[in-house]
């Protein structure tokens, strides 16, 4: 790349931060277009045999980037985070450790390339975006963080229902690295301007502002919409993992306490997700001190005995929070006291450190090979004990048998969500 296009990407990049914003509130408006909110995605999904690992969904990983962590030596194992469609068609972080090499960001894209070296690999229900054949000719990252990335031809060559994820995958894979914050793709040493079969233009380098498994709410008017980003959990038989979820809702000064809301109306009736909160959680306060968020809940969060809130659903609110705010530290209390009491542990003692200083999500639902034979078997990070089934069943239980409140902020009441059946 020459020095006057070098000069021409770098001006689109900060162009493109002061209007991501603007963007995305105005997305309804082209939900049903072809652009970057494009028709609803419904493609066939392709489920690779299953393999030997534990999935520890997000506690005791390592969360400091290469960027930022002691670099490895090549050929050493560095923790990456790639992102797959899983059965239900949302795309979803995996981390697992691949042999460091410089340019690991190049490999992590290879990584995410149907039969390359994760097929057979992933677990049960989950494929891979990007088109079989499809490899990445070179890569440059400029000093402002945009990474233009040159795949080779057969990256065209995909579903069109998959267009979207495909480029929500790229994005988040790469802006995972501190050193990338947005990113311009090229095909075969040419800039796309639009991709080549439904038309998303991509005549501003994209970013983490495009959201990720994109949920409007109707209920809100496109002029007053701000984007959040949740995660929800999911499970695929014994497979427990978080995915995240940009939602479009009414716009509030205090983005925090909106996140804590939406947690607790719980994902769309359709998307096979599960809740992480209770309907009607109540939180007292949630402040941002420095570098840390203060969430104070209320008494009732722990008075269920029979479906106790659990670590792992916990652990998504500290997600969420830590990706809308940028924080990298969240407290959780309980009736001002630091905390949560989860079987014979306590949780949440001190401030939770899952985060980076300037990227919120560090290596999530990370993959473990346990070293034995067999289908895939969810280890409960907090407890060390299998998690039952009856776990997911009850907290779904008690999410619809709560009534959803309404946002009293919106003229009109927001429809009522539920877990997936």
């Amino acid at each position: 790349m020459n020095e006057k296009e070098v000069s021409t990407k770098m001006s689109q990049l900060r162009h493109w931060r002061r209007r991501a914003l603007a963007a995305l509130a105005a997305a309804p408006l082209v939900l049903s277009g072809c652009g970057w909110w494009g028709a609803d995605e419904t493609g066939g999904q392709i489920d690779p045999p299953a393999v030997d690992y534990v999935l520890d969904a997000g506690f005791g990983t390592e969360w400091d980037s290469l960027e930022t962590a002691a670099m490895p030596a090549q050929g050493e194992e560095a923790p990456v985070t790639l992102y797959f469609e899983d059965g239900d068609g949302h795309v979803v972080p995996l981390s697992v450790r691949i042999p460091f090499e410089p340019g690991i960001a190049r490999k992590v894209l290879s990584w995410m390339v149907e039969g390359g070296p994760m097929d057979g690999r992933l677990p049960e229900g989950f494929s891979a975006l990007l088109p079989r054949g499809t490899e990445v000719l070179g890569m440059d990252i400029s000093p402002d963080g945009l990474a233009v990335v040159d795949f080779s031809p057969a990256f065209a060559d995909y579903d069109p229902e998959d267009e979207r994820k495909i480029l929500e995958a790229v994005t988040w894979a790469l802006t995972g690295f501190d050193s990338i914050q947005a990113v311009q793709i090229w095909v075969n040493g040419f800039p796309l301007k639009e991709m080549p079969k439904n038309g998303t233009p991509l005549d501003e380098p994209l970013t983490r502002a495009m959201g990720i498994n994109v949920e409007p709410d109707p209920g809100v008017h496109p002029s007053l919409a701000m984007p959040v980003t949740l995660y929800f959990q999911e499970q695929s038989g014994d497979l427990l993992y978080y995915v995240p979820v940009t939602r479009l809702i009414r716009h509030t000064d205090d983005a925090p306490m909106a996140v804590l809301r939406e947690l607790a109306e719980g994902p769309a009736p359709d998307s096979a997700l599960h809740p992480v909160l209770p309907a009607g959680t109540e939180v007292l306060n949630v402040d941002v001190h420095d570098d840390t968020v203060l969430v104070n809940f209320g008494p009732g969060l722990l008075d269920d005995d029979l479906y106790p809130v659990t670590g792992e659903a916990l652990e998504a609110v500290v997600l969420s929070l830590a990706e809308q705010t940028g924080k990298p530290k969240v407290q959780i209390m309980v009736d001002g006291k630091a905390g949560v009491t989860v079987g014979e542990e306590r949780l949440f003692a001190k401030p939770d450190a899952k985060t980076g200083a300037d990227q919120s999500l560090r290596h999530l639902n990370d993959l473990k090979d346990p070293g034995i034979s067999g289908p895939f078997r969810l280890k409960n990070p907090m407890m060390g004990t299998p998690v039952s089934g009856e776990m997911i069943e009850g907290a779904d239980r008690l999410a619809r048998n709560a009534s959803m409140p309404t946002d009293p902020a919106c003229q009109t009441p927001r429809p009522a969500r539920r877990s997936a059946a």
